[in-house]
């Protein structure tokens, strides 16, 4: 039990530093390409890191390959949003709308998997919706919406959101009997893959080695934080519930602000009080579903 304890706290702690790590592995100009390059340096590594534990894994059938690689897709651009989310926008701003993917996820359940929407689901999304509207304070409701979503870093991350959900949505959807960490190792090379494909056709795969030259350190440790903080979630799910692991892990948006206060000398004190009813609002949602 103790050890669930320990690895939830330890996924904590990485999924606050995986955005300052990816913030400083992207490229802050938006140079799509050089963020995508990053995107696969994050999975490639990360799945390299995973690999040598499915020597402890039983393969029985390779049924999970076709549903794992429909998800590898979506989560591939997915993720070349997520870090050009970081890259280019405040992590403060954009770190709490990355917690609106439980938002997403109950409606999206909703429309494909035909999940109820409870009575406290709806006011966990009242909740949400408010802390967004005070997210960043620029007069009005109205005027901080329209700064929300003119923000192209803001963007990016919503982008995010609603494919994670989709691509959660489709796993479980086409989900097959495999063994969770390799189901995400497959997955990890399968959106690593993707990404090169697309980097080849735009002649663009050169920046890879570019960019792990420049950032190799950087590069190391954003897949090692990428593989690790998925094995840790594993690893606190033997004891702690997913309904449980899940909105504890959100703690790490608060984390995550204060870090971006401490590296990137970010404003985050007019984000605290949106951020935190987002907080409440990813609890009521994820609790009950």
């Amino acid at each position: 039990m103790i050890i669930s304890y320990i690895a939830l706290g330890l996924r904590i702690i990485l999924m606050s530093v995986e955005r300052i790590v990816v913030r400083l592995l992207g490229n802050d100009e938006g140079d799509i390409y050089r963020n995508t390059a990053a995107s696969f340096l994050f999975f490639i590594i990360g799945a390299l890191f995973l690999l040598p534990f499915n020597l402890f894994v039983e393969i029985d059938n390779f049924k999970f390959l076709i549903p794992c690689y429909i998800s590898s897709v979506v989560y591939a651009v997915a993720f070349v949003a997520y870090v050009n989310a970081l890259s280019i926008g405040e992590v403060s701003l954009v770190t709490p709308i990355h917690s609106l993917n439980s938002l997403f996820l109950m409606i999206l359940s909703y429309l494909f998997l035909g999940e109820a929407i409870t009575i406290t689901k709806v006011f966990g999304v009242i909740v949400m919706i408010i802390g967004l509207l005070i997210l960043k304070r620029t007069g009005s409701f109205l005027k901080s919406t329209t700064y929300l979503f003119n923000n192209i870093a803001c963007r990016w991350m919503f982008l995010f959101v609603l494919l994670q959900s989709l691509g959660r949505v489709i796993d479980k959807y086409f989900y097959v009997s495999a063994s969770p960490i390799l189901y995400s190792t497959v997955l990890y090379f399968f959106i690593a893959l993707n990404v090169w494909i697309f980097l080849f056709v735009k002649k663009k795969q050169s920046y890879i080695c570019e960019i792990f030259m420049e950032k190799k350190a950087i590069s190391i440790i954003s897949g090692a934080i990428n593989g690790f903080a998925y094995l840790f979630l594993l690893i606190a799910l033997n004891h702690i519930e997913l309904s449980i692991a899940e909105p504890v892990t959100q703690i790490s948006m608060i984390i995550t602000m204060i870090l971006s206060y401490i590296f990137f000398k970010e404003n985050i004190k007019e984000k605290i009080p949106g951020s935190i009813l987002i907080l409440m609002g990813g609890w009521l949602l994820l609790y009950n579903h």
